[in-house]
């Protein structure tokens, strides 16, 4: 210790716990020739305690014994692993060779430094080495006067530790002892030093700079996260959007409105071109009545009002081009500012840096993976007070209110039944104030790219809508037209089960209007209307048609490019034309044609049916992973799948066009009725396999009848197989007929 240590002012005087942690290190009852603590002298200052202690043992084997004691009190300590307090350093134990100088001497504090007198003739330096080193490591040691350049003998040596406790150890043991015909005296020699403060801490760059950039992250904690919660808030609550304040829309209504007429094309007031499914927009509206539970999941095709809401954007978010950006885009949706983007390749350099000076990093490093996830915290934090903030409003509001009516107050004062009443409404008030104002986070485009540069980020917002929701901070709205979220949605909400509305089409009647308000005038196209019809009401195929309309083609012409360019696109990823040989389809082209000829003939198709028929045979996983591809839609009915519809209302249109192709038909009949052959012939041969085995079980003699049954019972299923083969064949032969005649046909013409 120093003057300066404040431990001396917990550890002085303190010789109970001093003898108390001696008799813990030293196992009295384990150590052998009786050996017994006769006292205890404390070394607070020193930070040890001097033991005098007895043991049996003759003159010759005296100095062997004790450092015998000594090795086992040692290992004792290891083993036991007993640390000081003061330092949460092992205790370690030495033997006394000299005559301590116990001095009390104020101004006398240990220090890395010794000074060793000669009591005698010099002692060599090797020989000084050799007792100091087991006390531990020496920085440095000198003998002066230097004997290879001074006359006179050497006078005494200076030994610098590396700890003061080496040092300490080393005082106390030696001082008094003699060497070589020579006592040394030890004492403890003060250093002099110009700046100490600066010294440690250009001396310990692995805990000091750790330290200020702790320090630092502290402060910008305490000076920049409230201003990023204020940003976050005022974004939610739409604080600073004119559009929310009744005189602004006046003003604007009454001059700019008035002097800049909308034009075609642009958004325009009246009811969305989804508005005719009340329905659910109705049930929508009533789970965000309610205390957030669970995730709100809508699903659909692309293109599908609160006050307190916030909106992400993952299509922005998954354009980006690196982390970085996606890390700006983020906090731009949810008002998230300052950001300091930079701050994490700085810290990255720094990190480097010290690695590079001090051979091991200091873990200032952050990732833009950590950012995102520090933005969406702070954002959750600015969440959980918009309701409070809102209840502090209100109830100011109210009190100023009865600061004015005096008459109010004086009825509330004596009237008690009607204070009783009052103060229930006013629970019933606040408890739907709490449900009213319950922001809403929709992240929109949910996964809209599944790529593994992208899977942080669906994870990490899956996890932070788990944490609002859990919380009840917020309702959390996911619209997706991806089938596959549900597997990223369960893991970060286990146990239960999600609120799914699945958006439908709008009907002719809405999709006319759409078209006719996107082109500023009535379409004068007799065409126009079968077209809209068969586009199905699908918000991206209404905005190509626009497009194509508004660059002069008429609505049958544009209605062929849009059918051609999903044909090719149903070619491709639906039978499988463009997928290499490693990555291959999750369906098989023959399962993906029975579906389309289904859906040639009806509008949808029975689930468990298709899915027990003899191309699937039970397996669904062909079906969802269809749907994730967007050639199919699943309709699901109480939580079950349904029915089957296309992915898309035109492809009805495609659909038809593949099964009219007659050769391609045709070659699809060949492959589908050559898988099934095949199927049955398999069946067929364990058939005959049974029947072989079940005959020749009493080959002497008639079987019995219970097996009689059974082969009969095989025999006529070998029947019923027969026919199906028959019936197969007969439509392989069909077909590939069909394929030689119409390719003649075609040549010829």
């Amino acid at each position: 210790m120093n003057s300066l240590d404040i431990r001396q002012y917990f550890f002085r005087n303190s010789k109970q716990f001093l003898e108390r942690k001696a008799h813990q290190a030293i196992p009295s009852k384990e150590l052998p020739n009786d050996f017994s603590i006769k006292e205890i002298f404390a070394r607070t200052k020193d930070g040890g305690a001097i033991v005098t202690f007895s043991f049996q043992s003759t003159d010759a084997a005296k100095a062997q014994v004790a450092k015998d004691l000594i090795h086992r009190i040692n290992e004792y300590i290891a083993k036991e692993n007993i640390v000081a307090k003061f330092n949460f350093r092992t205790v370690r134990a030495f033997l006394v060779k000299g005559t301590p100088f116990m001095e009390d001497l104020i101004a006398r504090y240990p220090t890395q430094r010794l000074r060793i007198e000669f009591q005698g003739d010099p002692v060599n330096l090797e020989t000084l080495y050799k007792q100091l080193r087991p006390y531990g490591r020496i920085f440095d040691l000198s003998i002066y006067p230097n004997p290879h350049i001074s006359k006179d003998p050497a006078r005494y040596a200076i030994a610098q530790f590396t700890r003061v406790r080496y040092a300490a150890s080393a005082r106390n043991c030696l001082h008094g002892s003699i060497m070589d015909g020579t006592r040394l005296n030890i004492l403890y020699e003060r250093q002099l030093r110009t700046n100490v403060v600066k010294d440690w801490l250009v001396s310990h760059p692995r805990i000091t700079v750790p330290v200020l950039a702790a320090t630092l992250a502290g402060v910008t904690y305490i000076i920049f996260d409230p201003i990023r919660v204020f940003f976050i808030t005022s974004k939610a609550t739409q604080r600073f959007n004119p559009q929310e304040y009744a005189l602004y829309r006046w003003l604007r209504s009454e001059t700019w409105a008035k002097l800049m007429p909308i034009s075609p094309g642009s958004q325009l007031d009246g009811p969305s071109i989804w508005a005719h499914d009340v329905e659910k927009t109705e049930k929508l509206k009533s789970w965000l009545a309610e205390r957030p539970e669970t995730f709100v999941l809508v699903t659909g095709h692309k293109g599908s009002d609160r006050k307190n809401k916030v909106f992400i954007d993952c299509e922005e978010l998954a354009n980006s081009r690196n982390k970085s950006d996606m890390t700006k885009s983020l906090a731009k949706e949810v008002g998230y500012f300052p950001v300091f983007t930079w701050a994490a390749s700085l810290s990255g350099l720094v990190d480097t840096a010290i690695a590079a000076t001090t051979g091991q990093k200091a873990g200032l490093s952050s990732s833009p993976d950590s950012q995102m996830k520090s933005i969406l915290e702070t954002v959750a934090i600015a969440l959980r007070d918009v309701v409070p903030s809102e209840k502090d409003r209100r109830k100011q509001a109210e009190e100023d209110e009865k600061e004015e009516n005096l008459w109010k107050r004086i009825k509330n004062t004596f009237i008690g039944s009607k204070k009783i009443l009052s103060e229930k409404e006013e629970r019933e008030k606040e408890e739907e104030l709490d449900e009213k104002n319950i922001p809403i986070v929709v992240i929109d485009n949910y996964m809209c790219r599944e790529t593994a540069k992208n899977a942080v980020l669906w994870e990490e917002l899956a996890e932070w809508a788990a944490l609002l929701i859990e919380n009840g901070i917020a309702h959390v709205v996911f619209v997706t037209s991806n089938a596959s979220v549900m597997k990223n949605l369960g893991k970060a909400l286990p146990g239960k089960s999600f609120s799914n509305i699945a958006l439908s089409d709008a009907p002719p009647e809405m999709a006319m209007t759409y078209i006719n308000k996107q082109l500023g005038n009535e379409v004068d196209d007799p065409a126009l209307p079968e077209v809209v019809a068969a586009l199905g009401g699908r918000l991206t195929e209404l905005e190509l048609l626009v497009q194509k309309m508004k660059m002069k083609m008429d609505a049958e012409a544009a209605f062929e490019d849009i059918v051609t360019r999903n044909l090719i696109d149903i070619r491709k990823y639906g039978f499988g034309d463009t997928w290499d040989d490693d990555k291959k389809m999750e369906w098989s082209s023959i399962q993906f044609w029975t579906i389309v000829k289904q859906l040639t003939n009806k509008l949808s198709i029975n689930y468990d049916e298709l899915k027990w028929s003899p191309v699937f045979l039970g397996a669904d996983g062909p079906l969802k992973a269809m749907e994730r591809a967007e050639l199919i839609t699943i309709i699901h009915k109480e939580g079950r799948p349904d029915a089957i519809r296309p992915g898309k209302p035109i492809f009805y249109t495609v659909f038809n066009r593949l099964v009219s192709d007659t050769v391609f038909a045709a070659s699809m009949e060949v492959e589908s009725n050559m898988l099934l052959k095949k199927q049955s012939e398999t069946d067929m041969a364990k058939l005959e396999n049974n029947i072989e085995k079940l005959t020749n079980i009493n080959a002497t003699s008639r079987p019995p009848k219970e097996i009689e049954n059974r082969i009969r019972f095989l025999l006529n299923k070998v029947d019923s197989v027969q026919k199906l083969i028959e019936d197969y064949d007969q439509k392989i032969k069909v077909a590939k007929e069909v394929i030689s005649t119409a390719w003649v046909e075609e040549n010829n013409d």
